[in-house]
């Protein structure tokens, strides 16, 4: 299972996963058949597998599952239970065929206002999810299986699991579906609701959306979009690796994706950014991370290389200045993580908070970004489809992609991927001079660029200026101080060094204006609440929680002593303006319309970053405790209700790695 990337998104993310095998290791087959109630959330599965055991047959089980009956080579057998542990021993070792029949009732979905991303089974009338993780079926320790499955449930639900769609039936009571897994996969997950199926077919492959009875006028789009995306992908990569792909609407706030299924929350699929990017992104996965599996002892390559193909592709796709924008909002975010929580990109695992989501989604974007310029589109496009058809259906790590891209291109990268995936950190490059000479016709710049310790070899991009045109170059930057001469006919006006945020490296003062995660990511954020209203208090605490993913700890003494570290400030709109009294400039937010709660953040003369969030109430600050901290990238943004009517970015400044001429 993997997290979709939507940053806009009201959705708290969840992301669990496990490695898969190598498919010269056996795999465990299961017969499964299920009943399941979602109204009454009452569970009945007969689970059938064969197991090499050597003592006693040992498995685990979700704790609200109780063994009913177990059989052992047809011989019925006692089944102990230790937690989660179900043990059955054995008088001798050798290959069982076991037979379970287990019961249970599913814990409750939660009431609407109390939801977020459960990370284990939940039923109710709205649906129901089993995910493979939860262990509804015996978990024997394999990270994949093949399976056959068979679903029940009663008139007007449906469900779905991941798999391939074998068959359905449909009478009068009962609607039953079998899905197959011939290749191991993970353990099945299963979904139920009062869905309404619709289905488009693209040569062999069934395209399915099971969607809330409200959403099912947005099916035809989904569908459309999603065969548009498969087949774009197809083309570059490889053939798309499942029979099926299913679009599923969560009752949850979550936005997840299983091999040949997403599940997405009902309240997200009718936003556009989800069809824009979201779903393609999703979808891609069902190559990295799915199709080529995850080592996450080792590193989790796929979310960086799905965001650079999908993401930032669709970026690219709808203009220069676009991709332009989404490398430089990787660069502020990486410019606000605090050092001592950077790591190598290849510790990464999955995304467990926000500054794991800025090296393992967006510095890892960037690195298959500067891999493009430095091999060229077809040797990296050439890469990418051998990576794909040596490891489809294997476990892959990044000594792998730094093989295909190697044989692809002919060339040794091994000081690529030692300074981008195997080192943290970030380059600091500086100019240290410019000068212009010659004459009319014969001109030439002569540029000094600097960079700090450890080297970095980076390919710049460096941009000369003149009254006719722009003349746009690289040079190979690999020394601690580089002189470059660059010729030119006409008379340089002015000269910019990576003016378009190619080149992943610190951004200077001046390149960059402040940005919530100044704040959120710094584990030296203190928590200012200047409100005596309980209720306001309350909801101020839990909000800190959420943008600081952390309980942070609160300043209650004089505020003309604040400590200068970062300050989260969260009140009533008059008691945010009362901080005034601090010297604090609070800028001012063009608020033309309704506002119910807003959001800044702004530095003091001292550099210290503050982030305020001022509300009418406690009512109108709750409303913003789901959406707020999708907007961690902003300086920027305010509501009415949950709704966003404004956000951005303060202005930036002149880039110090540009310099103009004097005439």
């Amino acid at each position: 299972m993997r997290c979709l990337s939507i940053l806009a998104a009201f959705l708290s993310i969840a992301l669990v996963a496990g490695p898969a095998l190598p498919d010269a290791s056996p795999a465990v087959s299961h017969e499964i058949r299920v009943r399941l109630n979602p109204a009454s959330r009452e569970l009945r599965v007969e689970d059938e597998f064969t197991v090499d055991a050597v003592g006693a047959i040992k498995f685990e089980l979700a704790p609200w599952l109780r063994v009913v009956e177990a059989r052992v080579n047809a011989r019925r057998a006692e089944a102990r239970r230790t937690g989660r542990l179900v043990t059955i021993p054995l008088l001798a070792e050798g290959s069982r065929q076991v037979e379970l029949v287990l019961q249970g009732v599913v814990p409750e979905l939660p009431a609407a206002d109390a939801r977020g991303a459960s990370t284990g089974a939940v039923a109710g009338a709205e649906g129901s999810y089993l995910p493979g993780y939860s262990d509804w079926i015996a978990n024997t320790g394999e990270d994949r299986i093949r399976y056959r499955l068979t679903v029940e449930v009663p008139q007007p639900y449906r469900v779905v699991a991941t798999g391939r769609l074998m068959e359905e039936r449909l009478d009068a009571e009962i609607y039953s579906a079998s899905f197959a897994a011939d290749t191991p996969i993970e353990p099945p997950s299963v979904f139920a609701g009062p869905y309404v199926i619709q289905e488009r077919l693209e040569d062999d492959l069934r395209i399915r959306t099971y969607f809330h009875p409200e959403l099912a006028a947005l099916a035809e789009g989904y569908l459309k979009v999603s065969a548009d995306y498969i087949r774009r992908y197809a083309e570059k990569i490889g053939p798309y690796p499942y029979a099926d792909f299913h679009i599923v609407s969560a009752p949850l706030p979550v936005g997840l994706g299983f091999p040949n299924l997403t599940y997405v929350g009902r309240r997200v699929l009718p936003l556009p950014f989800m069809r824009g990017r979201s779903l393609a992104h999703e979808i891609l996965h069902n190559w990295w991370g799915n199709g080529v599996a995850v080592d996450y002892a080792r590193g989790n390559w796929a979310e960086g290389l799905t965001t650079y193909l999908a993401d930032y592709a669709l970026a690219r796709e709808r203009s220069s200045e676009a991709a332009r924008e989404m490398r430089l909002g990787w660069l502020r975010n990486f410019a606000a993580l605090p050092p001592e929580r950077d790591v190598p990109v290849e510790r990464f695992t999955p995304k467990q908070h926000d500054a794991a989501q800025v090296v393992g989604y967006d510095k890892v974007a960037f690195v298959f970004h500067m891999l493009t310029r430095e091999l060229g589109d077809a040797a990296f496009d050439a890469g990418l489809r051998k990576f794909w058809k040596d490891h489809r259906f294997r476990v892959a790590r990044w000594p792998d992609l730094q093989h295909a891209f190697q044989q692809s291109s002919g060339r040794d990268l091994t000081w690529f991927f030692e300074q981008w995936v195997r080192r943290a950190g970030i380059p600091g490059i500086e100019l240290v001079e410019a000068r212009r000479e010659g004459v009319e016709g014969d001109y030439r710049v002569t540029v000094k660029v600097r960079q700090g310790r450890p080297l970095y070899r980076t390919r710049l991009p460096v941009v000369i200026d003149t009254p006719a045109w722009s003349r746009r170059g690289e040079v190979v930057f690999d020394q601690q101080e580089q002189e470059f001469r660059i010729p030119s006919q006409l008379k340089p006006l002015s000269v910019r060094i990576d003016p378009d945020f190619d080149t992943f490296r610190r951004l200077l003062p001046g390149e960059s204006p402040p940005i919530f995660r100044d704040v959120t990511l710094s584990g030296e954020t203190v928590l200012v609440l200047p409100t005596r209203d309980p209720d306001m208090t309350r909801v101020a605490r839990r909000l800190a929680h959420r943008l600081l993913q952390r309980d942070p700890a609160i300043y209650e003494g004089d505020l003309r002593d604040l400590p200068a570290a970062p300050v989260l400030a969260i009140g009533a709109a008059k008691d945010i303006e009362d901080l005034q009294a601090l010297r604090v400039t609070v800028q001012a937010l063009d608020l033309a319309g309704t506002s119910t709660a807003r959001a800044w953040i702004e530095r003091r003369a001292d550099g210290t970053p503050w982030l305020f969030v001022a509300a009418d109430g406690a009512r109108s600050l709750e409303a913003v405790l789901r959406p707020l901290p999708h907007y961690r990238n902003q300086s920027y943004v305010v509501f009415e209700g949950t709704k966003v009517t404004t956000k951005g970015l303060w202005p930036a400044g002149a880039s110090p790695l540009s310099h103009r001429f004097d005439d």
